[in-house]
């Protein structure tokens, strides 16, 4: 179970996805490690306790995560998923650009080299973002994107902030998205990666057309298709997939694919779809081979588009 223990508590520290699949990211409490737990292929389930704990840290310079020393303990109604120690270990803010103050971790992975990239969540929703270089496809994964262009490589994150400020100035490009949003565009609305490149074309040209996004180093490259990370094939249809509202705190299945923090569970021939969007620092129980909460299906009407 990639060395994790079945019936010790751990802490959910994260998620993300990469070429081999998508997968979470579990500090077992007893063992004083972290564990990459893959999700694709397997019947298991996840339950997700009251307890809130410190997720860790990561080192900006190695890009590897610790758990936190500390196994430090979270207020229930705190936003925070690190403690301070972590934190300030990690040093790392998203939003460096509008800080009073950049740590020392930070302004050493601020110089090394950027990638600004486009994500597609559907036709009317396309983010703009930036991300150290080695993250490029990572990132893109572990936010949940359904398609991707990169469209500027620079030598540091300055130079790649100037050109998503442009970018996210135009209209129809954000700069943020909720994962409940995400999740709602994901079973809502349909994902074909032929309309997805007529989407990127669109956009690509009316960018490529204004003079404060060329002159900041624009330089789209091909779009790629992100499905066959999550799904290893094609995205399931829309019209497949129903959220499941209330999981009464356990993720349960056949787990066939996970975009972003939307995990995607087969029962009894139907796709059910749980958020763990708000399980990140939660104690959670791991139970491999068994279903221990079975999802109402709710008939649906199939769509023709």
């Amino acid at each position: 179970m990639d060395g994790f223990n079945q019936g010790v508590r751990a802490v959910m520290a994260g998620h993300g996805c990469d070429e081999a699949g998508p997968f979470l990211l579990l500090n077992d409490r007893a063992g004083g490690g972290q564990v990459r737990f893959d999700v694709r292929g397997r019947t298991f389930s996840l339950k997700c306790l009251p307890m809130r704990r410190c997720v860790g840290r990561h080192d900006l310079e190695t890009h590897t995560n610790m758990p936190c020393p500390f196994d430090e303990a979270l207020p229930e109604d705190s936003r925070d998923t690190m403690c301070p120690e972590c934190r300030r270990a990690t040093g790392f803010n998203p939003s460096f650009y509008n800080a009073d103050f950049i740590s020392p971790q930070q302004r050493a992975y601020n110089e090394k080299p950027h990638v600004v990239y486009l994500a597609y969540f559907s036709p009317s929703y396309v983010k703009a973002g930036i991300c150290g270089a080695h993250r490029g496809l990572s990132r893109l994964l572990e936010q949940g994107a359904r398609a991707a262009c990169i469209v500027g490589r620079f030598e540091d994150a300055y130079a790649a902030r100037h050109l998503e400020a442009a970018l996210v100035a135009q209209s129809g490009i954000v700069e943020t998205m909720r994962a409940s949003k995400k999740e709602e565009l994901l079973c809502e609305q349909r994902y074909d990666f032929a309309e997805t490149l007529e989407v990127f074309a669109r956009v690509l040209d009316g960018l490529g057309h204004r003079e404060e996004i060329h002159g900041a180093g624009f330089a789209p490259e091909e779009p790629i298709d992100l499905s066959r990370y999550y799904f290893a094939g094609p995205s399931p249809a829309h019209d497949r997939l129903q959220r499941v509202d209330d999981a009464g705190g356990i993720a349960s299945g056949l787990c066939v694919g996970m975009v972003g923090s939307s995990i995607v569970f087969e029962q009894v021939g139907a796709l059910f779809v749980v958020s763990l969007k708000d399980w990140e620092s939660h104690e959670v129980e791991l139970v491999e081979g068994a279903v221990l909460r079975e999802y109402d299906f709710k008939p649906q009407q199939l769509s023709l588009l």
